[in-house]
This record gives structure tokens, sequence and C-alpha cells, in this order.
């Protein structure tokens, strides 16, 4: 009983000990979510104004709410693959521009990061169609030499080939890699505008 007695005593002491946590770092565990929520509705909404959203909210906790919407919106931010991707890169940036004051510095940085994007479209799409083509040709040098008379008359789509998606996929990665490293830099000099 003694030693049941003296680990309460114990953990009560411990518990009587522990530091306070500040209000401040209560309010950011609270609202930076609420931001991040609003972010996802205006990315998710085609018509949500994220600026009316802020300010139901009190002046105080606005900076949490801001550092929510800014982590999502960057965190939405990624090498535009595809038609959907690019579509949410371009939401992001928008929601990203309206939240931010400094707005000649802010579109100095957005410029070079919608450079960036439409640079890698044009590298995917251009690694695409390599990749594509030297894939047929080695289909085609496979077909030929199995059979010489059947090789001249096929027209081999190489997108429908086994292990064409999980090859390009790699590239696709490969190249992605290159990018994110940019593209984090840009989000990097975004977090630290105003």
């Amino acid at each position: 009983m003694d030693k049941i007695n003296s680990a309460y005593e114990k953990a009560l002491e411990r518990f009587q000990q522990r530091k306070a946590v500040p209000q401040s770092e209560i309010d950011r565990l609270e609202y930076v979510p609420v931001g991040s929520a609003i972010a996802a509705s205006f990315l998710r909404e085609k018509n949500y104004d994220i600026i009316a959203e802020i300010k139901k909210h009190p002046e105080d906790l606005k900076k949490y709410i801001l550092l929510g919407i800014q982590e999502t919106l960057l965190k939405n931010i990624l090498p535009p693959s595809d038609k959907t991707i690019q579509e949410k890169n371009y939401k992001a940036i928008e929601g990203i521009y309206q939240i931010k004051r400094d707005k000649q510095a802010i579109n100095q940085t957005l410029s070079e990061l919608d450079y960036l994007l439409k640079y890698y479209e044009q590298a995917s799409t251009k690694a695409y169609s390599q990749f594509k083509e030297n894939f047929a040709a080695r289909i085609n040098a496979r077909v030929q030499a199995m059979d010489k008379t059947a090789a001249g008359r096929m027209n081999i789509d190489p997108e429908k080939q086994p292990g064409f998606r999980e090859e390009w996929m790699k590239v696709l990665n490969r190249l992605n890699a290159q990018y994110d490293q940019l593209l984090n830099e840009k989000k990097e000099i975004l977090r630290k505008l105003n």
C-alpha cells in the first residue's frame, strides 16, 4: 500500500511541477488547424472568399489562422504532372496572393514560381515524348529480332505495352525530384514574405 501511495504521490508531485502551457501556444494549436480548414475550403470551392473568412476571427488570432492557411496552400503547390494538379497549383497561388500584404514582393516571387511551373510542364512533356519514342524503339527492336516479316507491318502503341507506365513513373519521379528542390526554395521565400 505504501508503494502505491508513494507512486501516486510522485505522480502528483510531477504533475504539480509541470510547466504551464502559454496561452499563445494554446491559441496556435487551436487556430492553425482552423486556417488549414479555411485553405482546404478555398481550394475546394469555386467562389470561396478567403479574406471574408479570415475577418470572422479576432485580430489577435489571425496570425495563427494565416499560418495555417499559408502552410496548407504551400503544401498544395506540387510539380504539375497533370491538369488537375496544375489547376490546384494556380488556385493555391491565388490564395497566397490574397493573404499576403506586400504585393510587390509577392508578385515577383509568384512570377518566378509561375515560370518554374510552366518550365516544368514543358520539360515533362518533352521528357514524356522522348521516353515514349525510346520505349517504342526498344519494343520495335525486340519485335524485329523475333519476327522480321511481321515487324514492318505492326504498329505498336508503346503506352499500351507492359512496363511502360512503371518506367515512365520512374523517369517522372527523377524529374520531380529535381523540381521539388527549386519549388521548395520558392515556397520558403513565400513563407518569409508578409
